[in-house]
């Protein structure tokens, strides 16, 4: 799509048109975003995967060439508007009837769409789990009594003295043999595309999983833990008990999140981080033998 196509682009002022594919945050890296951008601090964060940007009159003049301009006085606003029309309009994910394979096994009394959903064989989906809109379940994937998945994740903003909710365009995505366990909820991704849970992936029971977060493969995700939105794992990661992970996090291969850890900063592949904030386990244990 064109920003001069975009349906309600008459709040813009369209400086150099340009084509995008899906719209993201200056933090997410896919091809083809449209972003916005209304503060000079963001101007260091557009990237490769940026193709036009809303903004402010005042900045439109320091986007690189080559990109999409659209200005506006509340880049925000208009941005997010922007957005809202597009999931109206069916831009990120064309409804389809919900499909269950035969082989799968969905309890009675779990909620299922009746559209946006797909569930492989030999999945199951126990008593009162709710998969809504845009999930899809592949095989041998495992959702256990309680848990949630696809609802809207909390995406607000402030602005005229008004609090404004942000429709989500996404879905979730279990890999297979993926297993959320009880009273978990996972997000269902904002801007298209899905939450993903990679393949033997397992989340355990009152885990909140936000939108647009990518776990790789055969993580483990335990008890009371959050992962906050657009953060992105390797495989074979530990997140360990009521441990919290930052927005926009990317944590390594193998790496181990402790017991109560709060990590903010990324955390390389192999390394195992402890604390509030957290940092690397060994320093952590020095920390502590310092002050005992």
């Amino acid at each position: 799509m064109r920003l001069s196509e975009v349906p309600g682009a008459t709040v813009l002022t369209i400086v150099r048109d340009g084509a995008f594919s899906t719209l993201g945050l200056t933090l997410h890296h896919r091809e083809a975003m449209l972003v916005y951008v209304e503060s000079e601090a963001y101007l260091a964060e557009l990237h490769a995967g940026v193709s036009c940007v809303v903004t402010t009159p005042e900045l439109a003049p320091r986007i690189p060439a080559g990109l999409g301009v659209a200005t506006t006085a509340t880049p925000k606003l208009a941005f997010y508007g922007l957005h809202e029309a597009l999931v109206a309009s069916g831009f990120y994910r064309a409804p389809f009837a919900t499909t269950i394979a035969p082989s799968a096994r969905v309890h009675p009394r779990a909620y299922v769409s009746e559209v946006g959903v797909r569930i492989g064989e030999r999945a199951v989906v126990e008593p009162n789990a709710t998969v809504l809109e845009g999930s899809v379940l592949e095989e041998d994937v495992v959702v256990r009594a309680n848990a949630v998945l696809g609802t809207q994740g909390f995406q607000f903003f402030r602005t005229e003295g008004r609090v404004v909710s942000v429709a989500h365009g996404g879905g979730v995505l279990l890999r297979r043999g993926a297993e959320v366990q009880s009273s978990t909820c996972v997000d269902k991704a904002l801007f298209g595309g899905f939450t993903e849970v990679g393949e033997e992936t397992k989340i355990d029971n009152l885990v909140h999983i936000a939108h647009d977060v990518r776990l790789g493969k055969r993580n483990f995700v335990v008890a009371g833990a959050m992962v906050a939105g657009s953060v992105v794992t390797g495989d074979d990661v530990w997140v360990g008990p009521m441990a919290s992970v930052s927005s926009g996090v990317r944590v390594g291969d193998g790496a181990v999140i402790t017991l109560g850890a709060v990590v903010t900063k990324d955390v390389p592949a192999g390394m195992r981080v402890s604390g509030n904030f957290a940092i690397e386990h060994g320093k952590f244990l020095a920390f502590l033998r310092g002050i005992r």
